[in-house]
């Protein structure tokens, strides 16, 4: 099924909704949907990536971020991996493409 997240692209500007707020623990993140009052939990990484896109930023900046903070992973594993947490947080709402 394809959502308006079909656009999604590693130059694609994503940036988090206003429509949510997070909190973080230790090293992991919380976010409250203001919208569903729902509930999620981020993993050290996402935290990472969803500290990143609290300002506008092309997935191409947060793959490159990463790349340079983590050793171990390939440049293409590292995309996949950030395109795939993207397309799911604009799924639930959480993350705009401009």
């Amino acid at each position: 099924m394809m959502t308006d997240n079909a656009g999604l692209t590693i130059s694609s500007q994503v940036v988090a909704t206003t429509q949510q707020v997070s909190a973080e623990l230790m090293d992991e993140v919380v976010i409250l949907s203001l919208q569903t009052g729902e509930y999620y939990g981020l993993d050290p990484i996402a935290a990472d990536i969803w500290s990143l896109i609290q300002e506008p930023r092309s997935v191409a900046e947060v793959r490159d971020a990463l790349l340079a903070r983590y050793e171990g992973v390939t440049p293409d594993e590292c995309e996949q991996q950030v395109l795939a947490l993207l397309e799911e947080m604009v799924k639930l709402d959480l993350v705009q493409i401009r």
